[in-house]
C-alpha cells in the first residue's frame, strides 16, 4: 500500500521545487566542477578502474533510492514508473533530454530498451578537460539506470553505454537490458557494481607477494644447485635428479629427435612426443592419465631438445613449477652447449687426423704418436664403413652431412665405441676400433643393420647404402679400408643397401678403380654388342652358365636344363654377336668378370 495517494505523474507536472519537495525530505547539492574533480582526485590515487566503479556504483545507488521513491506514488502501470526514470535522469541534472528510441517486450516483461541521452553532464565535462575518449564515460548515468530500473522492474537490469559524446559521437546511447540477456559480453561490467575493500585487496596482494617471494627462494635455491652441477660437470642426468629430488615430480630431457636422453622417476609408459613441440613453456594433456609441462632447451638459436615435468591424473604446475621448469630448461641449453662444443672440437680433431691419413700426409712416426693422445691404440685392429646417400633432394649438403654426422656419432658413442666419423667426397666415413665393437657381442651385420635403420629413422627422406672393408690388423694400412669401402659401395643397388668387401669376387679388383667411367668401357668393351641386342639377359645368363661350369656344354646343359642343341644354338649366336672364339680362356675370364660387374650393380639377376 502506498504511503501517499499522490499520482507519480503529478509529481513531474508540477514544479521543480514542488517534485523535489514531493520526493526528498532533504536535498543537498554539488556543483559539478567539485564533482568532477573528486573524479579526477580519485583516479589518480586509486586508479581508473576503481573510480569508475565508485561512481558506478554512486549511481547505482541513487537508482535504487529514486526507484524506492517511485513505488511510494500511484502508477497505472509499471513502464508509467519505467519511463518515470528519464524525468529522474532530467530532474537531478544529469542531461537536458532522454529519448527512448526502441523498447521490446516478452511476456510483459522486459526484454530490450534503446534510449539517447542527450547532453550528459559527466560527457561535457571530460570534454572540457580532455581530448577524446576512448571508451564511454558516464559511469554515473548507468549506474543510475541499472539501479532504478532494477527496482522498479524487480528484476536485476543491467544498461550498458555503447556510443558517448566524450568519443566523438553526437549524443551519448545506451542499452537496458535483464542481466540474463547479456550474455558473457557483460562479465567485465558486473564487476564495477561490486564494492571491494582495498584493504582487503592489499591484504591478498601482500598474501601473493609472500607466496611469490618464497618461490623466488625456493625457485633461486634450486637454480643455484643447477649453477653449481653446471660448474662441476656432472652432465644433464643430475639435473633431472635435482628436479626429481625438489619437486617430486618426474622428470625429462629429451633431444631434437624426441628420444628422451636422461630421465628420473617413474615413467612407466613410453612417450611418443612428435606432437607436443612448441616455442614456449606450456602445459599439455598428453593422455587422460598424463599430463606434461614442458619447456624447449634452446642452443645455436635452434630447440635442441625439450625439459619436461610429467603429472598424472588432474594434477596441474604451480607457479613455482613453472618457474624451475624455465631455470632447469636455461640450464639444460648451457650444459648441451657446452658438450656440443666439446663434441664439435674433439670431432674435428679426428677428422683432420683421419684425413691425413687416407692422404698420407702423416708419417708412421706421426701417427703413432697423433693416435696415442686421441686415445686410438696404434697396436689395435680396425675396420671401416663408408656411407652414401641420395643427394637430390638435399637442399643444404654441408648442413645435413653435419647433422647426419653429429647422429651417427651419438649412436657410437651410446654403444662406447671408439671411432673417428668424417667426411670425404660427400661421403660419410666411419673408422672403427674393431675392439670397442666386439665388446658389444653382436655381429657386423646385425650392428650395420642398426645403424642403417637408425640413419633411416631419423633422415626418413634420404635413401642410404653402406659400404664396409675388413678388418686390418695394421694402423698404417687405414687408408686401403677406404678403398675397399669405395669398391663395396659400388656394389650396391636397390635391393642391396649394404655391400661387404670380402663377399666381393674378381670383381672388387676392378671397383677400386676411382673413375666409373673406366669401369663402365671395360664392361662394354666385353659384353657391349650382347647387352644391345639381349634386352631381357637370357643370353648372357647362359653365357655366365657356361663359363660357370668349366666351359663344359654337358654340365651346362644339366645346370639350366636346356637341350644340348638348344645349348649349342646359343653359344653360336652369341660367338656371332661378341665375335669371340668361347674357347679362348682369356676373352672368356674378362667376359665373366664384366658380367660378374653388372651382378654386383644389380643390373642383372642370376
Amino acid at each position: 500500500m502506498k504511503s501517499k495517494q499522490l499520482k507519480l505523474s503529478d509529481v513531474f507536472n508540477s514544479q521543480k521545487e514542488t517534485a523535489v519537495t514531493e520526493l526528498y525530505d532533504r536535498v543537498i547539492t554539488i556543483p559539478i566542477e567539485a564533482r568532477t574533480a573528486l573524479k579526477k582526485e580519485l583516479f589518480n590515487v586509486i586508479g581508473k578502474d576503481r573510480t569508475k566503479g565508485v561512481f558506478t556504483r554512486y549511481g547505482w545507488h541513487c537508482g535504487v533510492s529514486d526507484g524506492e521513491k517511485a513505488k511510494l506514488f500511484e502508477w497505472e502501470d509499471v513502464w508509467e514508473a519505467v519511463y518515470a526514470g528519464a524525468k529522474f535522469h532530467m530532474l537531478h541534472g544529469y542531461l537536458d533530454k532522454v529519448e527512448v528510441l526502441e523498447v521490446r517486450t516478452e511476456q510483459e516483461q522486459l526484454d530490450f530498451i534503446e534510449v539517447l541521452w542527450v547532453n550528459t553532464f559527466e560527457a561535457e565535462q571530460y570534454l572540457k578537460a580532455n581530448d577524446l575518449s576512448t571508451e564511454p564515460v558516464c559511469h554515473t548515468l548507468c549506474g543510475y539506470a541499472s539501479g532504478y530500473l532494477s527496482t522498479v522492474l524487480q528484476q536485476p537490469v543491467l544498461v550498458k553505454e555503447i556510443e558517448c559524446r566524450a568519443m566523438g559521437h553526437e549524443q551519448c546511447k545506451s542499452i537496458c537490458m535483464p542481466i540474463e540477456k547479456w550474455g558473457e559480453e557483460i562479465t567485465s561490467e558486473q564487476g564495477y557494481y561490486q564494492g571491494t575493500s582495498i584493504i582487503k585487496e592489499l591484504d591478498e596482494v601482500t598474501e601473493k607477494l609472500k607466496a611469490e617471494r618464497d618461490h623466488l627462494t625456493k625457485a633461486n635455491d634450486i637454480h643455484q644447485r643447477l649453477i653449481e652441477e653446471l660448474l662441476s660437470k656432472q652432465g644433464i642426468q643430475k639435473i633431472v635428479d635435482i628436479l626429481y629430488e625438489t619437486t617430486g615430480l618426474t622428470a625429462f630431457i629429451e633431444d631434437e629427435n624426441h628420444q628422451i636422453l636422461v630421465q628420473a622417476g617413474h615413467l612407466d609408459t613410453p612417450l611418443e612426443l612428435q606432437k607436443f613441440q612448441s616455442k614456449y613453456t606450456a602445459f599439455t594433456r598428453y593422455s587422460e592419465g598424463i599430463s606434461l609441462l614442458r619447456t624447449p632447451v634452446f642452443y645455436e638459436q635452434r630447440i635442441k631438445g625439450y625439459c619436461s615435468f610429467v603429472y598424472s591424473g588432474e594434477e596441474e604446475p604451480t607457479e613455482l613449477d613453472y618457474m624451475i621448469i624455465e631455470k632447469a630448461g636455461l640450464t639444460s641449453s648451457i650444459i648441451l652447449l657446452n658438450e656440443n662444443i666439446k663434441i664439435n672440437t674433439e670431432q674435428n680433431i679426428k677428422r683432420s687426423f683421419l684425413d691425413d691419413i687416407l692422404e698420407r700426409r702423416l708419417t708412421e712416426e706421426e701417427m703413432y704418436k697423433v693416435s696415442y693422445y686421441l686415445n686410438f691404440d696404434s697396436s689395435s685392429s680396425y675396420w671401416m664403413l663408408t656411407i652414401d646417400r641420395d643427394r637430390k633432394e638435399i637442399e643444404n649438403e654441408i648442413a645435413f652431412n653435419e647433422e647426419l654426422i653429429r647422429s651417427i656419432y651419438l649412436f657410437l658413442n651410446e654403444r662406447n665405441i671408439n671411432a673417428i666419423v668424417s667426411q670425404k667426397l660427400d661421403k660419410i666415413i666411419i673408422l672403427i676400433e674393431y675392439p670397442s665393437f666386439e665388446n658389444l657381442n653382436i655381429s657386423q651385420a646385425k650392428f650395420i643393420d642398426h645403424l642403417f635403420k637408425y640413419c633411416l629413422r631419423r633422415f626418413s627422406k634420404y635413401k642410404f647404402c653402406i659400404g664396409v672393408s675388413t678388418v686390418i690388423e695394421k694402423f698404417m694400412d687405414i687408408a686401403l679400408l677406404y678403398n675397399e669401402t669405395l669398391a663395396a659401395l659400388r656394389a650396391t643397388n636397390e635391393e642391396t643397401h649394404v655391400s661387404y668387401f670380402k663377399k666381393l669376387g674378381l670383381e672388387s679388383v676392378l671397383f677400386q678403380i676411382q673413375d666409373e667411367v673406366l669401369i663402365e668401357r671395360f664392361v662394354d668393351q666385353h659384353i657391349g654388342k650382347l647387352l644391345a641386342i639381349d634386352k631381357e639377359f637370357d643370353l648372357i645368363r647362359t653365357l655366365y652358365a657356361y663359363i660357370s661350369n668349366g666351359n663344359s656344354i654337358n654340365n651346362t646343359s644339366k645346370k639350366t636344363s636346356m637341350s644340348i642343341s638348344g645349348l649349342r644354338y646359343r653359344l653360336a649366336k652369341i660367338s656371332e654377336i661378341l665375335n669371340q672364339d668361347l674357347t679362348d680362356t682369356e676373352a672368356l675370364f674378362s667376359i665373366y668378370l664384366a658380367i660378374n660387374i653388372l651382378k654386383s650393380k644389380g643390373t642383372i639377376t642370376i
